[in-house]
């Protein structure tokens, strides 16, 4: 061996600068496209849930109607003054074992720990005031469970009177809030797209109120003028 000779073979190559940026740029295109999909998945799952978990409350609302002769009344999301008629699916009697939460706002709990829940607008009394001769306004039996959706806005107007809305016209113009009533998610509209996901129950088209920007109009309109 000639003294000073080196072999090229042994000699290390690291990755040139071109090299290095262009794993980079195609490690970025990957994430690019592969994230959308990530979080649209994530947002599918929770509607699914969001589904269910309605349907899981309805089946209790039934089961409290069958007992009580009445829905439970008005519940807002975290509970708040005197509207939180949910409870009353877990307390003294255990229609449910526990209240599921909105994915979508339970995340956004405020400082206290309040939990936030799926709300409610009801014709329902409590029990109490069953007891004491009062009955259901216009003796309708009607709820409107409801998420506030992928936008985490409570889309849904007027829920402590739904659901009569008297003799003026519930719904605007389309595109505009309801007066009375909502609109409800889609996602043909976008995954992220406006509108609360609803679970409708009882005698909701009794009233006089608007869905989807569609006047509902029935037999207790005549009588809430």
């Amino acid at each position: 061996m000639v003294l000073g000779s080196t072999n090229p073979i042994a000699a290390p190559r690291g990755f040139t600068l071109i090299e290095l940026l262009i794993v980079i740029a195609i490690i970025l295109i990957l994430i690019a496209i592969a994230l959308p999909n990530f979080l649209e998945a994530q947002i599918r799952a929770k509607v699914a849930r969001v589904n269910a978990d309605l349907r899981t409350i309805a089946t209790a609302m039934e089961s409290y109607l069958l007992d009580w002769k009445i829905y439970p009344p008005d519940s807002e999301d975290e509970f708040d003054e005197q509207a939180h008629g949910l409870a009353q699916l877990t307390t003294p009697l255990k229609y449910l074992a526990a209240l599921p939460f909105d994915v979508f706002v339970g995340s956004r709990a405020p400082v206290d720990g309040t939990p936030v829940y799926f709300e409610m607008a009801s014709t329902g009394i409590t029990p109490v005031f069953m007891a004491l001769g009062r009955r259901p306004f216009k003796r309708i039996n009607a709820f409107a469970l409801y998420s506030h959706g992928p936008d985490i806005i409570d889309n849904f107007e007027g829920e402590s009177d739904w659901p009569w809305n008297g003799p003026a016209h519930p719904c605007p113009n389309p595109g505009l809030k309801p007066e009375m009533g909502t609109h409800t998610y889609s996602p043909t509209n976008g995954t992220t797209s406006s509108g609360d996901i609803v679970k409708l129950g009882g005698q909701y088209k009794a009233g006089h109120w608007c869905l989807d920007w569609i006047e509902i109009r029935g037999e207790g309109f005549e009588h809430a003028e």
